[in-house]
């Protein structure tokens, strides 16, 4: 298309382009599919956290985690022993902020994580207690920038810009869309002042017919800091127990 374009007056290209727009997905359209894709009823992974500083030095973390669809998360802490029987909890909601608290038995309760707290280090890691949060559609507007491959995937670049009133630490959001899969494989997350601060990154696995993240990388750029979430052993669809989301088993390791 783009040789042809290239030879054709602007009278044809004028056409294109309003046909193109015609049948193109928008932005908009991209980010839906994206908010609707259809995820495991539950899954269960073990996980490693790897705090990396600039000198490459590693600090690791072994957590359990555990999901119910898209509305449930709960993952505690197996070591070492500084971290050893903390847990975090959150209930994602579809018109409202989601729902954090945070077991560290140092302090002996449930805490749960305000709205005004969000921009908080979530252990210590380079993820904010946002970046572990998920993203309300209905809070931003959107922007198809460009095409760009990314570890041979074809990408749509959007960008997410929060409206008037919504709480985030961030003035925007550049995603990289996969085309095949509408899964975001990449995103630059940038401060209030429009400066680039965070690069997150997703290695994808597909397990059964779910294709699911299997190290996610959070590159904070302003502390020259990274963090890398690693599942192992994940299982899908296995009849997780409900009850387990409940604040009553924080203080309990699975």
């Amino acid at each position: 298309m783009k040789t042809k374009i290239k030879i054709m007056g602007l009278t044809a290209l004028a056409i294109l382009m309003s046909v193109g727009f015609v049948v193109g997905q928008t932005a908009d359209e991209i980010m839906k599919k994206v908010d609707t894709q259809t995820v495991p009823k539950d899954m269960k992974s073990m996980m490693k956290m790897n705090l990396i500083d600039k000198k490459d030095n590693v600090r690791q973390r072994d957590l359990k985690n555990y999901r119910l669809s898209d509305e449930k998360m709960i993952m505690w802490f197996l070591s070492p022993a500084d971290v050893k029987g903390s847990c975090f909890l959150k209930f994602e909601n579809d018109d409202k902020d989601d729902d954090m608290w945070i077991y560290l038995p140092a302090l002996g309760k449930v805490r749960r994580i305000a709205s005004s707290a969000t921009n908080g280090s979530f252990m210590g890691s380079d993820f904010t207690y946002e970046d572990m949060g998920d993203r309300n559609l209905k809070d931003y507007t959107y922007k198809l920038l460009k095409e760009e491959t990314v570890d041979g995937k074809q990408c749509w670049v959007v960008e997410s810009t929060p409206k008037s009133g919504v709480t985030t630490d961030y003035s925007k959001i550049n995603s990289w869309i996969w085309k095949d899969e509408y899964i975001a494989v990449k995103e630059e997350s940038y401060d209030k002042k429009g400066t680039l601060r965070k690069i997150k990154t997703v290695e994808l696995t597909k397990v059964k017919n779910y294709w699911l993240p299997k190290t996610i990388t959070m590159n904070d750029l302003k502390v020259s800091h990274k963090t890398e979430m690693v599942n192992s052993d994940i299982e899908v669809d296995t009849g997780v127990d409900v009850t387990m989301f409940d604040q009553n088993n924080m203080t309990r390791i699975y």
